[in-house]
């Protein structure tokens, strides 16, 4: 998978095994300055992902660090925060999930898997993918 002018998609792991309790964070660092959403299809190969939780980190780059972002606060609906995690239940039946995120900063920084269930999870992948502007 590659990046074309009109769209993006990236495979940022495929066929991991998070063990119960356990986290793996992906690190992408990609630059996603030209896109306006993101959209993260998150499963296992013909397997559910009970109690998987994922978080995306938005960064941009400053003189001697990045400024962090997992959420943020939209002020023309509402000044509730959102933010850029989900989890599945437990008791998840469903083989997977695509969270649509809007790009806030010009960095993906990272995607954060912690296994939050009661069971290890296996084949996990994450694709990413999203449209031109």
């Amino acid at each position: 998978m590659g990046e074309t002018d009109a769209a993006f998609k990236k495979v940022l792991v495929q066929n991991l095994t998070i063990p119960v309790g356990g986290d793996k964070r992906l690190l992408p660092s990609l630059d996603v300055s030209k896109w306006d959403r993101l959209h993260f299809h998150i499963g296992a190969v013909s397997r559910t992902v009970p109690g998987l939780n994922v978080r995306i980190l938005f960064g941009t780059p400053i003189s001697g660090g990045i400024l962090l972002a997992d959420s943020t606060v939209w002020f023309e609906e509402t000044v509730s925060e959102r933010e850029f995690s989900h989890q599945t239940p437990a008791s998840y039946g469903g083989t997977g999930f695509v969270m649509s995120v809007p790009v806030v900063a010009p960095l993906l920084y990272d995607v954060i898997l912690t296994n939050k269930g009661n069971k290890e999870l296996k084949a996990i992948s994450v694709a990413v993918m999203a449209q031109e502007i």
